[in-house]
């Protein structure tokens, strides 16, 4: 049972990392135009890597939460390290976002973790990816006119707020699947 809560854990912890990882990647290469707005590519998956980090806060405890972070702070300066030059910019900015937001998403997952987990997702990631959406926009897309940038705040953290929506479900999934697999262990060692 505890192997299968470990093996959990540890694939929370690299899944939150990639995605890190992938997010910047497409932050530097995808600029999307969703109606009104400009969306950065790897922001649907930046969303989903602060619902990773809160399904880890409430399924594994702060421990591993804090290794996700500071797996997905390492991947995102392996690609500002990698990748510099022009992109080098917003993986900096990503950087710097991401110590900020994951900061504010550690202090927030604190202080709502008796929530239901909708409601605890929902206001940490609201409050996290807002000041994430802040600090990157306004360092990696610097030259841009002041419009351009609140188009891409915009189009950024409705996307984020709109992947968050979207991943409760998931939490609630895995959630379960956990709960079996763990049962199912359990009884395979009785």
């Amino acid at each position: 049972m505890r192997a299968v809560y470990r093996r959990d854990a540890v694939l929370a912890v690299l899944l939150a990392g990639l995605l890190d990882f992938l997010a910047n990647w497409l932050a530097a290469h995808v600029l999307l135009a969703i109606g009104p707005f400009l969306v950065p590519g790897g922001t649907f998956l930046f969303a989903l890597a602060f619902t990773t980090y809160d399904y880890i806060r409430r399924q594994h405890g702060i421990g591993p939460t804090l290794w996700a972070v500071s797996l997905g702070f390492a991947a995102s300066i392996l690609y500002a390290t990698v990748w510099g030059g022009g992109v080098g910019r917003i993986a900096i900015a990503g950087l710097l976002a991401l110590a900020c937001s994951s900061t504010i998403d550690l202090l927030m997952q604190t202080a709502t973790l008796r929530w239901p987990i909708w409601r605890y997702i929902g206001a940490s990631n609201g409050v996290s990816l807002l000041v994430d959406t802040v600090v990157f926009t306004t360092i990696a897309f610097a030259g841009a006119s002041p419009e351009v940038r609140l188009h891409i705040m915009a189009g950024q953290y409705l996307a984020k707020i709109a992947m968050t929506f979207v991943s409760i479900p998931m939490v609630y999934a895995v959630r379960t699947w956990v709960a079996r697999s763990s049962s199912s262990a359990h009884l395979a060692l009785s």
